[in-house]
């Protein structure tokens, strides 16, 4: 029976008869089971079973391609918070510089506003002891003083977050990039300060924020499956 895939005969002569110990393989390329040149061979059973392997490895390969596509389609969303966070690592590094002075001007509001209350911080000793006017604008300011304190412990414990995972950063480049980044300086002039070219700079930014995200939020940057 004649071959009836797309392998030619030469190929099949070539993978086959060519490493068959029944095959006198040269100038005259006699195969001993059939007793003849191997060019004038219309089927042989090994070519069959080389056909089937072949089959099956295609095959194979097909399943494999299908379920890594499926298993790509099915970690996008385990993948979205792992963006998230990268973005969310990347906006702070970006507010950095911003978040240090919105910090000292809290920090002033509450000594002045404090001043003008209580001598001293906390809730507690800020409460209106009566009823009245004056005994609403002091709530009023409680309520304040309150709203802009829990803000500045956020700001604070962001900050302290952003230090504790610069030290972690081992590259110096990656280091310097980042430092550069916390002090509000742009991309273009980082880049020309370290002497790389604009995709090199965004790959090392990269693999930077990375560490940092890795440093800042590791613990939420699991699978869910």
């Amino acid at each position: 029976m004649a071959p009836t895939t797309m392998i030619s005969k030469d190929v099949l002569m070539e993978k086959v008869c060519e490493v068959c110990p029944a095959t006198c393989w040269g100038k005259k390329a006699h195969c001993q089971v059939h007793d003849k040149h191997v060019g004038k061979i219309e089927a042989c059973p090994e070519w069959d079973k080389y056909m089937q392997d072949q089959k099956g490895k295609e095959r194979a390969q097909i399943q494999k391609t299908i379920i890594n596509r499926s298993d790509s389609l099915d970690r996008l969303d385990e993948l979205e918070p792992s963006l998230d966070i990268l973005q969310k690592t990347e906006d702070e590094i970006r507010d950095y510089n911003y978040m240090q002075i919105e910090v000292a001007r809290i920090q002033r509001y509450l000594r002045e506003a404090g001043e003008g209350i209580v001598g001293q911080y906390g809730l507690e000793a800020a409460m209106p002891k009566g009823k009245g006017v004056n005994g609403d604008k002091t709530h009023a300011e409680v309520v304040r003083r309150e709203r802009k304190w829990k803000r500045l412990q956020n700001l604070q414990d962001k900050i302290e977050r952003i230090n504790k995972a610069v030290e972690t950063i081992p590259g110096e480049q990656e280091r310097l990039i980042v430092e550069a980044l916390l002090d509000g300086d742009k991309n273009n002039l980082i880049a020309k300060e370290i002497g790389v070219s604009r995709q090199r700079y965004y790959e090392i930014k990269r693999s930077a924020v990375m560490k940092m995200a890795w440093a800042m939020y590791g613990n939420k940057i699991q699978p869910t499956g």
